[in-house]
């Protein structure tokens, strides 16, 4: 038997195959690209906008100084429960109880002048009267006499010219009498109305007087409990700065900051998901809820400015206090893969 040997080297490919192996992977890799690109726009994903804030009671008041002033006392402390009406500190109110005292002066002054006047008109009164009487007396008086004279002057015992004289007496008793009865009493009402008016406005006067003196005086709008910022007894505060604030009732919410260029994209009944700094661990207690409703202002605090949202607050079976810090993400809608990665949503 004769021996033979058979090689199974391979051939290389021609042109012809290589050629149709590049066609193949360029489809290949065609296809792959257009798969990838369809699925980012099928694929959608959440839409949402970062905020951070704080967990807040339900009845929640911030308390900021009305004017601009230096503290005189602090009343209150954090972590003590104060009632509605309850000082929580004081301004400098010397320039302002210093204006009430010169207007509780010339209120009283004018009370005073009142008084007098009022007195005084009475008495004016009482002599007018007085004086009507004897006028009247007396004309009753020169009038019998000019009788008596007008039948003596026909029986020849007295001249015309004493006739005369008792008919000038009997004229000028009316002239007098005339004189007090016809007098303007609306004078003294007159002057009374002016002197009434002065004192209305004194009173006005000293009222707003003591409303600056009340004004620096801030107490709590809400029952509930404390927290106290930092600031000492002297300083100089002003109304943008936030002194206290005021929790108060049963049920938690959660209060967010969006900043001014995402205010528009966020709504009432948006949802959110929040961690709380306390509870932040290798994995992180997510709290949710929804937005319930947002404030119409844009609000200023150092260099940022943004938009305050009220959303509800489940805290489960955690014990959140009032004043938790907490990032939360605002969902506002769905948007495909490539424009949220492009950040065109």
């Amino acid at each position: 038997m004769g021996n033979f040997q058979v090689t199974s080297e391979k051939m290389p490919p021609s042109p012809k195959e290589q050629r149709l192996r590049r066609v193949r992977f360029l489809q290949f890799a065609l296809l792959s690209v257009l798969v990838v690109v369809l699925a980012g726009f099928v694929i959608r994903v959440n839409q949402y906008v970062v905020a951070d804030g704080y967990v807040t009671s339900e009845q929640y008041a911030e308390i900021r100084p009305p004017v601009a002033g230096k503290v005189e006392k602090i009343f209150a402390q954090s972590g003590a429960r104060v009632n509605q009406g309850d000082m929580l500190f004081k301004l400098d109110t010397s320039e302002e109880q210093a204006v009430l005292d010169e207007a509780k002066s010339r209120m009283q002054k004018a009370e005073d002048d009142l008084t007098h006047r009022e007195a005084e008109i009475v008495e004016e009164k009482r002599r007018l009267a007085e004086d009507i009487v004897v006028a009247s007396l007396r004309l009753s008086n020169v009038v019998n006499r000019l009788e008596r004279a007008r039948e003596l002057y026909e029986r020849k015992f007295v001249t015309a010219a004493a006739l005369e004289e008792d008919y000038l007496k009997v004229e000028l008793a009316r002239a007098e009498l005339a004189s007090f009865t016809n007098r303007d009493l609306t004078v003294y009402e007159k002057q009374l109305a002016v002197l009434r008016q002065e004192l209305e406005a004194r009173q006005d006067a000293a009222q707003r007087a003591e409303v600056g003196v009340r004004a620096r005086e801030i107490r709590s709008p809400i029952a509930g409990q404390v927290l106290r910022y930092d600031f000492v007894v002297g300083e100089q505060v002003r109304p943008e700065m936030v002194l206290f604030e005021v929790f108060g009732g049963d049920r938690l919410i959660l209060k967010l900051r969006i900043p001014e260029r995402h205010a528009t994209r966020v709504a009432a009944g948006n949802r959110y998901s929040a961690a709380l700094n306390p509870y932040r661990r290798i994995t992180d207690a997510y709290f949710t809820g929804t937005v319930e409703r947002l404030r119409n202002v844009i609000q200023t605090e150092g260099q940022q400015n943004y938009r305050v949202a009220f959303c509800s607050f489940d805290a489960a079976d955690h014990k959140v206090p009032p004043g938790t810090t907490a990032e939360a993400r605002i969902y506002y809608g769905k948007t495909c893969l490539w424009f949220f990665l492009l950040g065109m949503h």
